[in-house]
């Protein structure tokens, strides 16, 4: 009789599980079919690799462009580009 209302149990937690995922992507408009979420409000513009574990990364959220160093005690904003400068970079799809 254990088994059986643990294998109830261990179904109604994925069920609700299913349910949750199920709702916030509705809310939300995320679709897995679509892959990623809406680029038009974050954007990564440019990565430079500085070593196996430090990078400086070039980040569009709305319409700001940040410049994010990325180390393994975690990330720090080194600028906060004005929106009216243009940043000229060329943006390319690294693996």
């Amino acid at each position: 009789m254990d088994v059986i209302r643990q294998a109830l149990a261990i179904t109604l937690v994925f069920l609700l599980l299913w349910a949750a995922l199920w709702f916030l992507r509705k809310r939300r408009g995320v679709s897995p079919s679509r892959g990623r979420a809406n680029k038009t409000l974050m954007e990564s513009r440019a990565k430079l690799a500085l070593g196996a574990q430090h990078a400086v990364h070039l980040v569009r959220i709305g319409d700001r462009d940040l410049v994010l160093a990325v180390h393994p005690s975690g990330i720090t904003l080194l600028c906060d580009l004005p929106p009216s400068s243009p940043a000229h970079v060329a943006t390319r799809e690294e693996s």
